[in-house]
């Protein structure tokens, strides 16, 4: 058995408990600050690696896209 995936702690016989993946994507939008953060933060990434960003834009663009997100 593995431990599930959003950090319960829980074993889980995949990689999540039943219904903890949807747990995760709301923890992640919560920290990001929204779908739409998490929306732009992947679009990001995906630029830069298809080479449309320096590692410095990059950057710069999730310093931005994180900066108003409480800890």
């Amino acid at each position: 058995m593995a431990t599930c995936e959003c950090g319960c702690g829980q074993q889980s016989t995949g990689e999540f408990m039943p219904g903890h993946d949807q747990k995760l994507r709301t923890a992640l939008e919560r920290r990001v600050g929204g779908l739409l953060r998490l929306r732009d933060l992947v679009e990001a990434a995906e630029a830069h690696r298809n080479g449309g960003s320096t590692e410095g834009e990059f950057a710069r663009q999730v310093r931005v896209l994180l900066a108003t997100v409480a800890d």
